[in-house]
């Protein structure tokens, strides 16, 4: 009975058909028979192997079944590790902040650049220019777009990232063309971009490019909480909490908050009072969750009226 438990939920296998291939590590054959194909099926467990059809997936399942046990542990092994440290403004050289409206990102050079740095550039300088490499800004549209993709020719994650969103909004002249931001979310992703992964996510609740897919919005979340990306880290406790996952929602939840997400913190509040986080333990993550803010925090971003602008347009 245990063996067919296993292989039926193994052998639970997803494919968006031709509108993306979104498997991490696999090729584009068949583990099984060799089948080459854009559309083939990945394992919902370990997301490694890919398999034309149900049929080769059982048959691979005796040696698959070990990989994908170990590949499923090391995912969760990396889910709960501390998460790598927020990258720091490179003008100022302070932790950039949670909040993506208070950063800023530059096409001219692909930095992302505090607000208050921002603003005080902008409140010296005689041209709208980029405060990090000095580049003047464009109204030109044709010339904006070429900028990012000189920058995204080069393999640059977050110039590819913010490419994809542009495709994604339909801005900057572009034609609105949701596959072609999810194929470039996928690279960006891979090349190291938590934001594009928590796109990806996005991209599989909201039905943008592929089918809706409950359990890949999750898994895409899961990547860009490994990369450090907290808002997904928020995303997931909800998950877990409305499925009455309480305690593991709570281990989203203080990670989250260490790293200063005050969402997080709210929500571990919650599970102080429902038994399902300890109220020491909650004492220490509120000390680490004072200690990132502070961190981030400097008399030029609380001050920039940019600031205010951009959380109200956020």
């Amino acid at each position: 009975e245990e063996e067919e438990e296993e292989e039926t939920n193994v052998a639970d296998v997803s494919s968006d058909g031709k509108e993306l291939n979104d498997s991490i590590d696999a090729g584009n054959n068949c583990a099984e028979c060799g089948k080459a194909g854009d559309d083939l099926k990945i394992c919902s467990s370990c997301r490694s192997a890919k398999y034309c059809s149900r049929e080769c997936q059982l048959k691979a399942w005796a040696g698959h079944k070990q990989e994908c046990k170990k590949r499923s542990a090391e995912h969760e092994e990396a889910l709960f590790k501390t998460p790598p440290p927020r990258p720091d403004c490179p003008i100022c050289f302070i932790p950039l902040p949670i909040d993506i409206t208070q950063c800023q990102y530059q096409g001219c050079c692909s930095k992302h650049l505090c607000t208050g740095c921002i603003q005080a550039h902008w409140m010296i300088s005689d041209e709208l220019d980029c405060p990090f490499c000095r580049v003047v800004a464009t109204e030109d549209d044709k010339e904006y777009v070429k900028r990012i993709e000189k920058r995204a020719a080069t393999n640059d994650a977050e110039a590819i990232q913010f490419l994809a969103g542009l495709y994604t909004d339909g801005k900057k002249g572009l034609k609105q063309d949701h596959v072609k931001a999810m194929q470039l979310y996928m690279k960006a992703g891979k090349l190291g971009s938590a934001l594009a992964y928590r796109n990806v996510g996005a991209a599989f609740h909201d039905g943008r490019g592929v089918k809706k897919n409950a359990a890949k919005e999750k898994y895409y979340h899961e990547l860009a909480a490994i990369g450090g990306y907290m808002n997904s880290r928020h995303v997931l406790g909800e998950m877990e909490w409305n499925t009455r996952n309480f305690q593991r929602a709570c281990k989203h939840y203080a990670i989250g908050a260490e790293a200063g997400h005050s969402g997080c913190l709210s929500d571990l509040q919650d599970g102080v009072k429902v038994g399902a986080f300890d109220r020491n333990e909650y004492a220490r993550v509120l000390q680490s969750y004072k200690k990132s803010v502070e961190e981030s925090r400097s008399d030029q971003r609380e001050n920039s009226p940019l600031k205010q602008l951009m959380s109200m347009l956020g």
